[in-house]
């Protein structure tokens, strides 16, 4: 079949690659998931520059080719089997496309979904990247540097490795990843990122300044937050409410006016906690409190004595919570005191993040 013999003639091949925290185990069926431009096809390339290319099948279902043509699950199985093939690779697959997946020896599928394929299957969560990844990137820059660089740019890979301004390269991804509507809402969502909100709020926002049903912003959030673009954190204070939190805080400020630093820099903090895979939950307005009881404050510019007088303000709603300490995340300070038994610690970004004591 035609289709199926350019993507077996193609070049997958790639010149430079940053390693990730993780990588991929060899394994008879693996689904690797994650948002949008997370890096997972990089990840797959990476896995097969091991490998002979004529025992390699990759196809992309976003490849424009696919606009006007067909394939069967059949057609890849005939194929593999004639030409030895070895691997397979599904790449920007959704469930639906196949009946029932095709045999091979090694199965790759690449997806923004999560599929449960039950026990037979290895998954692999890729997630943008944390600090210490971006971090690692950066060769020839100071920590100050980095962290800044890390502010503006956020946690897309492209950006980390590229030149590219960071303009142009979110306008990319954001018109070949999301479809129009998609885009206006993803602008609502952005205004929102770090607030307290409901679905309903979304569309009664989104409704005065597009047209959209209920239905379908109702429909567009939950394949976002499929997607992992968005999420929504319970709060401990209030269980009923929900603070939004956007994928990427430096896209969410690209796509939006409102969101100041203050807002980006407590994104930035709770998105940390996301990559860690820490359970938490947003504390109100105060920042967030982990499963372990230790609540994390990010207050860039926080001096200790302000602090220290809003601790004590607080501390009556800190001990009802069970809250054993809290950690004060800033921009450039370190200070330390106690009010009775309850330690507060404050520290820049890059060195909590990097320490994880506060985790």
């Amino acid at each position: 079949m035609e289709l199926l013999e350019y993507f077996y003639n193609r070049d997958n091949s790639i010149v430079n690659y940053y390693q990730r925290k993780f990588s991929i185990t060899k394994a008879e069926k693996t689904l690797i998931y994650g948002s949008p431009a997370s890096g997972k096809s990089f990840l797959v390339f990476d896995y097969l520059m091991h490998f002979e290319s004529e025992d390699i099948l990759y196809i992309d279902f976003k490849d424009p080719k696919f606009q006007f043509r067909d394939i069967m699950e059949e057609d890849i199985e005939g194929f593999v089997e004639s030409n030895g093939i070895d691997i397979l690779v599904l790449d920007h697959y959704k469930h639906e496309y196949f009946e029932k997946l095709p045999i091979v020896r090694e199965l790759i599928i690449l997806s923004n979904y999560f599929y449960d394929y039950g026990d037979g299957f290895n998954y692999l969560e890729v997630p943008l990247l944390d600090y210490e990844e971006f971090f690692a990137f950066q060769k020839h820059n100071s920590e100050k540097q980095i962290f800044n660089l890390f502010l503006k740019q956020g946690t897309l890979p492209q950006l980390a490795t590229q030149s590219i301004p960071k303009e142009q390269l979110f306008q990319i991804f954001i018109k070949s990843h999301f479809n129009n509507s998609e885009q206006k809402l993803l602008n609502i969502l952005a205004h929102f990122n770090g607030s307290i909100v409901t679905t309903f709020q979304l569309y009664s926002y989104a409704k005065e300044r597009y047209k959209i049903s209920k239905d379908l912003i109702y429909r567009q959030i939950k394949d976002l937050i499929a997607r992992g673009v968005i999420l929504f954190i319970q709060d401990a204070i209030n269980p009923s409410s929900k603070k939004l939190l956007f994928f990427d805080f430096a896209l969410a400020k690209y796509l939006t006016l409102t969101q100041k630093f203050p807002k980006q820099f407590d994104s930035m903090v709770a998105l940390s906690l996301v990559k860690h895979r820490i359970s938490f939950k947003s504390f109100g307005v105060r920042g967030y409190i982990t499963d372990k009881n230790i609540l994390i404050t990010p207050a860039p510019f926080e001096s200790e004595d302000s602090f220290w007088k809003k601790a004590h303000s607080k501390f009556s709603i800190y001990k009802k919570s069970g809250v054993k300490r809290v950690n004060i995340v800033t921009v450039a300070t370190n200070y330390e005191f106690s009010i009775e038994d309850i330690i507060f610690e404050a520290m820049p970004f890059y060195e909590w993040v990097v320490i994880n004591d506060g985790f």
